[in-house]
């Protein structure tokens, strides 16, 4: 290299620009190496070489100016080259790091042309990225790019929020000066990536974009040498995560990619618009939510996970972890969670998949989904929104949206809750009441009510009606106490009840001793009056059975009648179903002019039964208000005629003589328990 005029802007010399000797390999800022591989990587040119210098310059591929820690613009300078095509200068600009400063050489597009003989032949270009290409890969290098940035500014807010806590001003002052640095070559990165933007020039990508970078990574790396020198391991190990962040951007940056978006062709610059002015990072004051929940975090970036876990579980949450969507949905369909931090690329299943998976099970519906992604994109967004989400955050994360978000998410999940648990009490309250009412109403009359009908009265022209009486009941309520009197009823009128149910017949009310029941109403039935006959026959033998195991002796009349009656709701707060008519009237008279342990029935009924049933013709007897009537015994029912053989004799059940003045009806005449004892419980 020749030597240069003193007034020019040029250097020579084994001096760097400061004045002092410099040492070769040996870099004057702390903790960076010098690397020997690239001659432009933080190294002190001490006598430029020539051939270095272009072929560097001339070189098409992005330089690494990673390490290389400025704030200032580069400065102009030019640097002497003396080769084979004769003496010349390249430009060249000026770097200052600390006390001391190095020149490089300005890659070629950067500032003027370089001279001819150093120029190398273009490579063949590639093909041009189409527009959608171009927006896809910028959208997955944001994504990229944000996921280390998304760990650095996690635990430098967790680093600060302890130091604030603690009043630990040294580290907090690195730490602020950490997050100052970060989200200002966050705001370069998506501006750069922006598809909108004009293409930045080789100088601004190196003074916005890789100058900054070095500069983070310098100062990552000094903290951790400074938190290890003083003992500071309770921050150390969050500084070294942080680190490894900056590391895996540095890795991202320095590979190529930036530039081969940027390179990219793009479109004609819009006007600008205005965007919201940023959120600060941390306020003044925070009032955290006692209210906190089970949060899932799925993402399958590993930092990523425990980075969000730290922060969620400083604010009282209770976290899980999942790595991909199958795991997420195999631990939401064993455990309970109040929320859903779902993460959108991940491998298999991906977290509109996972989205998808959600919104179509009944159970998850109420679960709410905040999705988490470096992807900004509007399209994004409202992809999540559509598939079921409730909220999306980009990465990454401001921790004061992330806490509001997550606490407003919450909250809408305890108001979920809260309603379902009163729709399920009210649901719960319904079916109560409307049991109440079935035992006080039949069905169908409950569903009129419920309709709105006021005035309930139908007329059923064919039905069977019974009555039966514990014979002197009188007489036992005056020896028994009264709670075993009543248990003692309670347990047969709620046999009587399982007999009813049993053979489909409709209770219709108890009054003292007497139970009354209907067959044929409010649904008619063909075969009311045999229903009615199974019933009376059952209930003779379950207080048989009473009687048997617990040492009793309870009788019991049972009168049956068939005919038209009326039936309607009466009463507007104890409200009750009964019927009327003479059928009802004549079916009471059977029951209080019948004797113990017997069932009588009018003739019209014995006509009806006479062919399946066997009864003992009892003859007239005068029943108030209505005269003569004729009567019978139902004594049991008739068997089975075989075929090819003649109706045998039925022995009936029940034996009784003819009324006449001399037999004395108020005593009990001795009756054989049908074969057929039904299963009651009467506990």
């Amino acid at each position: 290299m020749r030597e240069k005029d003193p007034n020019s802007r040029g250097t020579k010399g084994s001096k760097d620009l400061a004045g002092e000797p410099s040492s070769a390999g040996q870099d004057p800022r702390i903790g960076i190496p010098d690397d020997d591989d690239d001659p432009f990587k933080g190294s002190i040119i001490e006598e430029p070489d020539p051939s270095h210098a272009v072929e560097a310059a001339a070189d098409d591929s992005e330089l690494d100016f990673t390490g290389i820690a400025t704030d200032d613009p580069p400065s102009d300078v030019t640097i002497d080259v003396d080769d084979e095509q004769g003496a010349s200068q390249i430009p060249g600009f000026l770097l200052h790091t600390g006390e001391n400063s190095i020149v490089a050489p300005i890659p070629r597009g950067v500032s003027q042309p370089l001279p001819k003989a150093a120029a190398r032949p273009e490579p063949d270009a590639p093909r041009a990225m189409t527009s959608t290409t171009k927006r896809s890969s910028a959208a997955q290098l944001r994504h990229d790019l944000r996921t280390p940035f998304n760990q650095i500014f996690g635990y430098s807010e967790m680093l600060l929020e302890d130091a604030e806590e603690k009043r630990d001003e040294f580290v907090g002052a690195h730490v602020r000066q950490l997050l100052s640095d970060g989200r200002q070559l966050l705001a370069v990165i998506d501006e750069l990536l922006d598809p909108k933007a004009q293409r930045p020039s080789q100088e601004r990508l190196n003074r916005d974009l890789l100058f900054p970078l070095a500069h983070l990574r310098t100062h990552v790396e000094r903290l951790v040498q400074i938190f290890k020198q003083n003992d500071r391991d309770d921050v150390s190990a969050d500084v070294e995560l942080i680190a490894d962040a900056v590391q895996r951007l540095d890795e991202i940056v320095s590979g190529g990619a930036v530039n081969k978006i940027l390179h990219a062709s793009r479109p004609a610059p819009e006007p600008s618009q205005t965007s919201l002015p940023p959120v600060p990072s941390r306020p003044t004051s925070i009032a955290r939510s006692s209210d906190t929940g089970r949060i899932l975090v799925v993402d399958d970036n590993e930092s990523n996970r425990s980075m969000l876990a730290r922060r969620l579980e400083r604010e009282g949450h209770t976290v899980q972890l999942a790595d991909n969507g199958k795991s997420a949905l195999h631990m939401l369909r064993s455990q309970d969670f109040d929320l859903v931090l779902l993460d959108v690329m991940m491998p298999e299943m991906d977290g509109y998949q996972v989205l998808e998976q959600l919104h179509s099970d009944d159970k998850f519906r109420g679960l709410p989904v905040i999705m988490i992604s470096a992807l900004d994109e509007i399209d994004t967004v409202v992809k999540s929104i559509e598939l079921g989400a409730e909220d999306y955050l980009p990465k990454p994360f401001n921790p004061v949206i992330l806490r509001a978000r997550i606490g407003a998410c919450l909250e809408k999940k305890r108001l979920r809750d809260r309603e379902r648990a009163y729709v399920r009490k009210l649901r719960s309250e319904q079916e109560r009441s409307e049991q109440l009412l079935l035992n006080i109403l039949p069905r169908p009359i409950a569903e009129r009510l419920k309709e709105g009908q006021r005035t309930i009265a139908d007329v059923f022209p064919d039905v069977t009606v019974l009555f039966a009486d514990l014979v002197g009941f009188t007489r036992m309520s005056e020896q028994l106490p009264p709670a075993e009197l009543v248990a003692m009823l309670n347990r047969i009128f709620s046999m009587f009840d399982q007999l009813a149910e049993k053979h489909g017949l409709e209770k219709i009310k108890t009054i003292g001793d007497e139970y009354m029941a209907a067959s044929g109403l409010p649904m008619p039935r063909p075969d009311h009056a045999e229903a009615m006959a199974e019933m009376a026959l059952d209930m003779l033998a379950v207080i048989e059975r009473f009687n048997a195991k617990r040492n009793r002796g309870v009788r019991i009349r049972i009168g049956l009648n068939c005919g038209p009656v009326t039936a309607g709701i009466i009463g507007t707060k104890k409200f009750a179903y009964d019927l009327w008519g003479d059928t009802v009237n004549i079916a009471s008279r059977m029951e209080s002019h019948g004797i113990a342990n017997a069932v009588q029935v009018t003739e019209a009924t014995y006509k009806r039964l006479r062919h399946k049933y066997a009864f003992q013709r009892r003859g007239i007897i005068h029943v108030k208000g209505k005269g003569a009537l004729c009567t019978y015994f139902l004594v049991g029912r008739r068997p089975q005629k075989s075929a090819g053989s003649e109706q045998s004799d039925v022995k009936p059940a029940v034996i009784v003589t003819r009324h006449s003045a001399n037999v004395d009806l108020s005593k009990p005449i001795t009756m054989d328990v049908p074969a057929r004892v039904p299963i009651i419980d009467d506990d």
